[in-house]
């Protein structure tokens, strides 16, 4: 059986299927990439730096509590470790129906994302007509922690956004709503995102990729 498997790891090394170690050398835990032509921006990748990573899966509006749950995490570090920003790496991945946290607070007036997501404002008991995350918090939680939430994400790490979500439903509003070819209602709809977001070819991708570049994992919203 030991010859058998010396030859068949020979095999291997010969069509250059397993990396060649010497004696001193031990396979990396993490994966290598070989460089590609790809439309999509992944420079996000290489900013993910420190001890610290962490990736949120936001799969769900929910009042914003994903985003807020990484400002939690910023927080929590600092005080329990003193963790520097430049200790913590946080990754948003906005997916799924939290796709709309994606947008700026005149899409979502212009489409009342607040009756399409059930968000009231506490003061008008009205659906809101701005993103729950940008500006102050609706939840009655300290604004030093949690007010513009995702702001303050986009400042200590990386949001990232599921192309796939965005077009199915975002793409897919605009050209419902304004009579226009999904081209032109793409081109509309990027016009809107949050300044600082990243398209990513799906919320899957960009989870898993996240976790690749040593991220921890957590559900942050009800799946």
């Amino acid at each position: 059986m030991t010859g058998d498997r010396r030859e068949f790891l020979g095999a291997l090394l010969a069509a250059g299927l397993v990396p060649a170690l010497d004696g001193n050398s031990a396979p990396s835990v993490l994966p290598s990439f070989r460089p590609s032509v790809s439309p999509w921006d992944l420079s996000w990748v290489n900013k993910i730096k420190g001890p610290h990573r962490a990736v949120f899966d936001c799969v769900q509006v929910n009042m914003g509590l994903g985003v807020l749950r990484a400002c939690l995490w910023l927080k929590d570090y600092a005080e329990v470790y003193g963790a520097t920003p430049a200790d913590m790496s946080p990754v948003v991945v906005l997916r799924h129906e939290a796709i709309w946290l994606a947008m700026d607070d005149m899409f979502w007036e212009h489409h009342k994302l607040g009756v399409e997501t059930k968000i009231t404002d506490p003061a008008t008991k009205a659906p809101i007509k701005r993103n729950p995350v940008i500006g102050a918090n609706l939840l009655g939680l300290p604004s030093a922690m949690a007010d513009d939430s995702l702001k303050k994400v986009l400042a200590a790490g990386t949001v990232l956004a599921c192309n796939l979500a965005f077009s199915l439903d975002v793409v897919r509003r605009v050209q419902e709503m304004m009579k226009l070819d999904e081209a032109k209602a793409r081109e509309m709809a990027l016009q809107h995102i949050v300044p600082g977001i990243i398209l990513q070819p799906s919320g899957v991708f960009a989870t898993l990729r996240a976790q690749e570049a040593g991220c921890h994992y957590l559900l942050a919203t009800d799946a």
